[in-house]
């Protein structure tokens, strides 16, 4: 589990905003906009040699992103017998299945990160709903979470970094007025 990430000089010119990130224990989710660098953010806790990280307990960090939820990848994530299953059900299914299979398959222990970048991609709102709260289960068994979304279900309850200042803001009161409008137009019938 990580506490706080100091990015190293690679980072900082990907990531914008801040270059020290705190973390907390449950639900972190990283918010911004398309170019922001909330991948880069991800990628540079999982991985990078250089970024100076700050973890609380050893545990085992997982990495989920389009990439790696395609089965045909060299880099295997998945192992034993859920893992089997994932691959299987990758090669016919949406990336969404996919991210379905491996919140449900996969078991987290106190101390691991689960790291997910953009796990709302392929899904519609009810399914959305549901990872939102498959999430929170995970973390509430000890594991941190750290997502990039820019999904508004995943916002609430959970620890927001936010990469450009008064992004939230800004995307929830234009989600607020598409929803008003949309509340206030008649319903189209279309003809079977």
């Amino acid at each position: 589990m990580i506490s706080h990430i100091a990015l190293c000089l690679r980072h900082r010119g990907r990531v914008h905003g801040k270059k020290r990130f705190i973390f907390k224990p449950g639900l972190n989710i990283i918010i911004g906009p398309n170019g922001s660098g909330k991948t880069s953010l991800l990628e540079a806790v999982y991985q990078c040699p250089d970024c100076e990280r700050h973890q609380d307990h050893k545990g085992e960090y997982r990495y989920f992103n389009s990439e790696t939820m395609n089965p045909h990848r060299s880099e295997e994530p998945f192992r034993g017998v859920h893992g089997s299953i994932i691959r299987v059900r990758a090669m016919f299914s949406s990336h969404g299945e996919t991210m379905r299979d491996v919140l449900r398959f996969l078991k987290f222990k106190e101390g691991d990160t689960l790291l997910l970048d953009e796990p709302e991609a392929g899904h519609d709102f009810q399914w959305i709903s549901r990872i939102r709260k498959g999430l929170a289960k995970i973390s509430q068994t000890g594991c941190q979470v750290i997502v990039a979304s820019h999904h508004p279900v995943f916002w609430d309850a959970a620890n927001i970094i936010e990469l450009k200042p008064g992004y939230r803001k800004r995307t929830l009161d234009s989600f607020g007025k598409k929803i008003m409008r949309q509340s206030r137009r008649k319903p189209s019938i279309t003809p079977s």
